[in-house]
């Protein structure tokens, strides 16, 4: 006998991982939406609603990819073991309660913020690699990477540097093998299913396909990060010429 639509619906439903909270130590709880699609759509909303409505036992709420961290609020150490344990509990069940509802809220939308690309050979030294182990031409990688449509998962790792979910599937590789000792400010890189801009110079193990002339992180500035939680990201290609004016006039 067929089956329903609804019944497939609540079948399909049914068999998405459900949210749990632990514990990280004594001051953090974590909120983990295992591989859910829309695990990072909730940790931003969560978070951005405890931004807004704060409540008793939260003195800060950090959202990842996949997860969202909450800091429990100071008083707890002035209070006896019991009162901590009972604010705790309160915290656990407050946060898996708001965890499930977060997967139907809305995605929190910030600004759309284009950024030039220049993907010339000198600034893009993964570039030919990254098109070998996919089977792409060239030209093609770029032009996957400029069609992609980007939000910024999380801000971490370093000031500034904003995790672009959203690379086009063809593109998705893992992180390099060696990682290296330094990464140019402003250095495009994918990896995974991100991509991504380094604001400052640092380490790191991702395929870099290109560069940025944007300051990214401008710490006198408010906010001195120009990307912020939920950002959409579009990169506008531009050739070595221009980059190159550009970066001189930062």
């Amino acid at each position: 006998m067929p089956q329903k639509p609804e019944a497939g619906i609540k079948a399909e439903r049914s068999s998405l991982p459900s949210p749990s909270v632990v514990a990280c130590g004594d001051q953090w709880l974590m909120v983990d939406w295992h591989e859910h699609p829309k695990a990072n759509q909730a940790a931003r909303s969560l978070a951005g609603h405890l931004r807004r409505e704060p409540q008793p036992f939260a003195a800060e709420a950090v959202a990842g990819v996949r997860t969202m961290a909450l800091r429990l609020a100071e008083t707890q150490r002035t209070q006896s073991f019991q009162q901590r344990a009972s604010l705790r509990e309160q915290a656990q069940q407050w946060l898996l309660d708001k965890a499930s509802e977060a997967l139907s809220w809305p995605a929190l939308e910030g600004r759309l913020q284009l950024l030039q690309a220049c993907y010339e050979t000198p600034l893009a030294p993964d570039l030919a690699s990254v098109a070998e182990r996919t089977g792409l031409e060239l030209q093609t990688v770029i032009r996957l990477h400029l069609e992609s449509d980007f939000v910024a998962e999380l801000i971490g790792f370093m000031p500034g540097f904003a995790y672009l979910g959203g690379l086009h599937p063809a593109l998705r590789l893992p992180r390099r093998d060696s990682p290296r000792h330094k990464v140019s400010e402003g250095s495009i890189a994918i990896a995974g299913d991100q991509s991504a801009v380094y604001p400052s110079s640092t380490p790191g193990g991702w395929h870099l396909i290109g560069c940025c002339p944007e300051r990214l992180f401008r710490p006198r500035q408010d906010p001195p990060a120009l990307i912020q939680e939920g950002d959409r990201v579009r990169f506008e290609r531009i050739d070595l010429e221009a980059f190159e004016k550009l970066w001189s006039q930062r």
